[in-house]
């Protein structure tokens, strides 16, 4: 009887020592938002993977002018965006797990810090990854960080096209994922394979980590995968009370919410106020290790 409980203690005490302290989370995504402009993010994120020992390749794609500004908020002066990829396992299928690592123009010459967007879920993933190199996964897993997310997807649109040929059986977007307990969850509007909100469900009933259903997440990079009829889940995390919110405004007409409310994610992304000072380590630890649990079981789905 003491032998199993040995090695189940050292498998959790290994598997602890392996988890990033969550001040060193808070830190990489400080190092991400302090770059100045989209390319300087680029630069951030690919001296990350080095640090983290983690080859990766750099898929860049060319437009023919600017894209146009969203309201609100002032163009990416770019016409190159620079998707970057690190590929783990070596399976016959594959599942892509996407970030998108720019950030908002707010004007001409302000960037949005992009803490909470979407910094946080940027770094997660590079942790992630460097947690399950080396792991025997039953797909291949590709992580993309996407560029131009904030200037209408062009960046997982280009990639989704680039692949369309890979086998993609599955698509896992990670957008907003800073601070908060509760995790929500969904496919891109119209529709989606129910393998994988299963498998979500399983997952954080295992991981034991509070999660919500949404029928359709806000619009992210799963999107681009989506309208290429791969199965896709988008995940995010916020507080209870403010998925909750969330959950009601876009499911519910709003109903028990005041007139014109919006919950509180809304006044920050896409402003001044996206800094690293709203994060939450423990919950980019949580969201990690969800993501992490949840990769290594869609990798297994038939």
């Amino acid at each position: 009887m003491r032998v199993p409980i040995l090695v189940a203690s050292l498998a959790v005490a290994q598997a602890a020592a392996a988890q990033t302290p969550t001040d060193t989370l808070v830190a990489e995504v400080r190092t991400l938002s302090a770059a100045t402009d989209n390319d300087a993010r680029f630069d951030a994120l690919t001296a990350l993977l080095k640090q983290h020992d983690l080859p990766f390749t750099v898929e860049t794609f060319t437009l023919d002018k600017p894209p146009a500004a969203s309201p609100n908020a002032a163009p990416d002066p770019r016409t190159r965006g620079r998707n970057v990829v690190v590929t783990l396992g070596g399976g016959a299928e594959t599942v892509v797990v996407g970030a998108h690592y720019d950030a908002k123009w707010i004007t001409e010459k302000n960037l949005s810090q992009g803490a909470v967007d979407n910094g946080a879920s940027s770094v997660m993933l590079v942790n992630a990854a460097a947690a399950l190199k080396g792991q025997r996964l039953g797909s291949t897993i590709t992580f993309v960080w996407f560029d131009f997310e904030e200037s209408g997807l062009i960046g997982s649109a280009k990639y989704a096209e680039a692949h369309a040929g890979d086998g993609i059986k599955a698509m896992l977007n990670y957008d907003i994922n800073g601070y908060g307990d509760t995790v929500l969850f969904g496919p891109p509007q119209g529709g989606a394979d129910p393998r994988l909100p299963r498998a979500m469900l399983e997952t954080c009933a295992a991981e034991r980590i509070d999660c919500l259903r949404f029928d359709g997440m806000p619009p992210g990079d799963d999107r681009s995968f989506g309208a290429r009829k791969i199965p896709t889940i988008s995940v995010a995390i916020l507080p209870a009370t403010e998925a909750h919110q969330l959950w009601l405004m876009l499911h519910a007409k709003s109903a028990g919410l005041a007139k014109d409310f919006a919950p509180p994610i809304f006044a920050t992304i896409h402003t001044p106020r996206d800094v690293p000072d709203k994060l939450e380590g423990a919950a980019i630890a949580t969201a990690g290790r969800l993501a992490q649990a949840l990769i290594r079981r869609v990798s297994e789905l038939k």
